[in-house]
């Protein structure tokens, strides 16, 4: 299962769960799936809503360590000490969950344990996840670090190019959010404005 992990469970809620990623930087895309085992479940699944890179002590703030000599990557192997000191994370919405072969989309039963692994989501699997649109309004009611508008059209994005720039189905969840937000046109245009650009313009 581990060879797609890509952190471990840190903080753990029935709707949420923090992720600690293995490697300073590596962090999943923003609107992507990954997946953790739970308890009496095969797989959670949630959708990364943050991510931030900060100090590993919180009391400690981070401080500018570049200059025009060294900076960007070669000031990371310039100073192998920073993944002491530093670490990245991300949290991820609880969405489905799997069991006995049979995927939910409900919030799984129990949170996933502490210390689980997190691996990506293959984009085979991504497939079986996204042919229904059942949970927008789910991703809709979000209240994070993100406004939920961002965060739809960051999944959106996402699950586009991992269906390989699959335009029927974005026309398709572009209907359905038209339907759960069709009370609410502000909130429509922000998310639709800025998944527009991933549709080629055709010829005439």
């Amino acid at each position: 299962m581990h060879e797609r992990r890509i952190g471990e469970v840190v903080e753990t809620s029935t709707v949420q769960f923090v992720v600690e990623c293995d490697e300073l930087d590596r962090l999943p895309e923003l609107g992507s799936f990954v997946r953790v085992g739970g308890t009496d479940v095969e797989a959670i699944y949630g959708i990364v809503a943050y991510a931030e890179t900060t100090a590993v002590d919180p009391g400690r703030r981070v401080v500018r360590r570049g200059s025009g000599e060294i900076q960007d990557r070669a000031l990371y192997e310039a100073n192998p000490e920073l993944r002491f000191v530093l670490r990245s994370l991300f949290v991820a919405v609880a969405i489905a969950h799997e069991r006995s072969g049979r995927l939910f989309f409900l919030l799984p039963p129990c949170p996933p344990p502490l210390h689980y692994s997190v691996e990506l989501v293959p984009a085979e699997e991504v497939w079986r996840l996204t042919d229904s649109c059942r949970y927008f309004s789910f991703l809709l009611a979000v209240r994070g670090e993100v406004p939920a508008e961002q965060f739809l059209a960051a999944h959106l994005s996402y699950v586009f190019r991992a269906r390989g720039n699959d335009e029927r189905w974005l026309e398709g969840a572009a209907q359905e959010l038209a339907r759960l937000l069709k009370r609410d046109y502000d909130r429509l245009r922000q998310v639709l404005e800025a998944v527009e650009p991933l549709i080629e313009p055709r010829p005439h």
